[in-house]
């Protein structure tokens, strides 16, 4: 007796890849196999979708685009699932039926490594991101150090060049107290006016401010190149510092699953074992439980169909030989019926030759 299911169960029905018609001659417990079956081919191909659409948000910007393009894959993944599932037969011999499932656990596998992906790095996505921002920290402050000695060095460089000339200008300073002090009168030979000693500290001044004024254009345009210089590191800097920024911006797919497999690889072994062990479940399932009522239904249809396929080439064979039979016997009547014709022609043609020999005799017989 038929058992009626109810939508539902038609539907993960079809997902296990079973034919209706046969599996509802079944007992229940057999359909609800199936049924199991079917809801974890449709929970796979659910999360294919889901992973999928992570995955596709990394590459497209536009939303509906990711929602199709996720949908078209978990058809596909659908599609793989449910064939792999009806296309097995469960039989006496396991160890044969085991070496024949090895392609279809490896399909599965497969699936199953591209499914877990994009959802382990949804779901490790913080910590991705955290991971990436601390890189590129990490990178920065590379660079930093890297030219770090150099701009130390012009820095240094530059103080000196402004201490020698601060002390030079002290010197200056000096020079001058002590010329106007001479020329005052307030120290040295404390003889006021300009005499002799007082010229010559005269002098000494003007001729240090004479080179004060050269140190002066020297420091400055040594101050100028060593400031140059620094400015062109720090600009080499800068421009390391934005390319690594702008590589931080664009964290694409593959670079995540690296960085994922940098920050936890035990958890991310777990996951994809999970998935491994949800997609693979149908089929060891299959491999595992002994020959149901389906599968003997199943056995019985192919042998039907193969028992008719085979008596319909035995009927087209027999047919084929019985028309080339009469062929050859119709051939071998339509020789011998022209041979008779042949010979009675011949017949026919000898007996008027006969007989017109004969009347020539007859005529000459009877001329005087």
């Amino acid at each position: 007796m038929d058992i009626k299911l109810n939508i539902i169960s038609r539907f993960f029905i079809f997902c296990a890849g079973v034919t209706f018609d046969l599996i509802k001659k079944c007992p229940r417990f057999e359909i609800n196999k199936y049924i199991s079956i079917g809801v974890t081919v449709f929970i796979t191909a659910l999360l294919a979708s889901f992973s999928s659409y992570f995955a596709f948000n990394l590459i497209f910007d536009n939303n509906i685009i990711c929602i199709v393009l996720s949908i078209v894959w978990g058809g596909v993944i659908f599609n793989l699932d449910r064939y792999i599932i009806s296309s097995m037969r469960t039989k006496k011999k396991k160890t044969l039926e085991f070496i024949k499932a090895i392609p279809r656990i490896v399909i599965a596998i497969l699936i199953a490594v591209v499914i877990s992906k994009p959802l382990e790095i949804k779901l490790f996505e913080k910590e991705i991101y955290g991971h990436h921002e601390k890189r590129s920290v990490e990178s920065i402050y590379k660079v930093r150090n890297k030219y770090n000695e150099d701009v130390v060095i012009l820095d240094d460089k530059i103080k000196i060049k402004e201490s020698y000339f601060e002390k030079r200008l002290l010197l200056r300073d000096k020079y001058y107290e002590e010329y106007k002090c001479e020329c005052t009168g307030t120290c040295g030979t404390k003889i006021k006016g300009y005499g002799k000693e007082c010229l010559s500290r005269k002098k000494r001044y003007e001729a240090f401010l004479v080179e004060l004024e050269a140190d002066r254009k020297y420091k400055d345009s040594s101050i100028t190149k060593l400031i140059s210089a620094k400015e062109e590191i720090e600009s080499q800097i800068q421009n390391e510092i934005l390319l690594i920024k702008d590589k931080a911006e664009i964290l694409g797919f593959f670079e995540q699953i690296k960085i994922l497999n940098d920050i936890d690889k035990v958890s991310s072994f777990f996951i994809l074992f999970i998935f491994i062990m949800i997609e693979t479940a149908p089929i060891f399932t299959k491999l595992l439980s002994q020959k149901g009522p389906y599968d003997n239904l199943i056995m019985e249809y192919e042998i039907q169909f193969e028992t008719d396929y085979l008596k319909k080439v035995d009927n087209y064979e027999h047919e084929r030989t019985k028309n080339k039979k009469l062929k050859e016997m119709s051939a071998k009547l339509e020789i011998k019926s022209k041979e008779s014709e042949i010979k009675n022609i011949l017949k026919q043609d000898a007996y008027e030759r006969y007989e017109k020999m004969k009347n020539d005799l007859d005529a000459l017989k009877t001329k005087p």
